[in-house]
C-alpha cells in the first residue's frame, strides 16, 4: 500500500469503527434484553457519577451568563432582548457542548466499545443537555422577572419566538449529532476535534 493510501487508511479507521459500532447499537436485533440490561446499568452508573457535579456546573455557568447578559442589556436600555439572548447562547450553543464534553472526559471501558456502552452514553449525552436547558431556562427566568408568576406569559411567549422549528430541529440534530460522536469514537482527543467541527459547522450554516 502506498503511503497515501496509508495515511488515509489510518485517518479514516477511527470514523468507520465508529460507524461500524453505530450500526451494531441501533440495530433491532442488537436490543436484546441482555443488551437493554446492560445498558441501563451503565446509564444509571455513569448518570449518577457525573450528574451531581454537571448541574452544579451548568447552574453556576447559567448564573453567571444570565447576570452579565441582564446587567448588560439593562445598562444599554436593551433589556427586551436579555431573555431570548441567554436562550441561544445557553441552550442552542453552549449547554449541548458542555453535555458532550463531560461525557466524552468520563472513563470509557477497557477493550472494544460495545452496543450498551454506545446506547448509555448516547442517552447520557441526552439527558444532560436536556437538564442543563431546562434548569438553565428556569435561572433565566428568575434572572429576568425573580420569584413572581407575572413574567410568565412573556417569557413562554419568548421561548415559542427563539425556538421555532427550525432552531429545534438544528438543536436536535446538534445533540444528536454529539451524542453519538462521544458514545462511537475511542479517542478523547478526536471525540473533541468532531465536536468543534460539528459546532463550527453548524454556526456557519446558522448564519448563512
Amino acid at each position: 500500500m502506498s503511503p497515501p493510501l496509508t495515511v488515509l487508511s489510518r485517518t479514516t479507521r477511527p470514523f468507520v469503527e465508529a460507524a461500524s459500532r453505530l450500526l451494531a447499537a441501533i440495530t433491532p436485533a442488537t436490543w436484546t434484553l441482555a443488551v437493554r440490561r446492560e445498558a441501563a446499568q451503565c446509564l444509571w452508573t455513569d448518570a449518577a457519577q457525573i450528574l451531581p457535579r454537571f448541574v452544579l456546573l451548568s447552574g453556576l455557568l447559567s448564573l453567571a451568563i444570565v447576570h452579565i447578559v441582564v446587567v448588560t442589556t439593562q445598562s444599554y436600555g436593551l433589556s427586551q432582548f436579555a431573555l431570548s439572548t441567554v436562550m441561544r447562547l445557553l441552550v442552542v450553543e453552549l449547554l449541548p457542548l458542555l453535555a458532550a464534553i463531560n461525557v466524552a472526559l468520563m472513563p470509557t471501558p477497557q477493550g472494544e466499545v460495545s452496543s450498551p456502552h454506545v446506547i448509555s452514553r448516547s442517552m447520557l449525552v441526552i439527558a444532560l443537555a436536556t437538564v442543563s436547558s431546562a434548569l438553565a431556562l428556569a435561572i433565566a427566568y428568575l434572572g429576568v422577572y425573580g420569584l413572581t408568576p407575572w413574567g410568565l406569559a412573556t417569557f413562554t411567549h419568548t421561548v415559542g419566538q427563539v425556538f421555532d422549528p427550525i432552531v429545534l430541529l438544528a438543536l436536535a440534530l446538534k445533540t444528536l449529532l454529539f451524542a453519538v460522536s462521544v458514545a462511537t469514537l475511542n479517542s478523547t482527543v478526536l471525540t473533541f476535534g468532531v465536536l468543534l467541527c460539528i459546532e463550527i459547522l453548524l454556526l456557519v450554516i446558522e448564519f448563512l
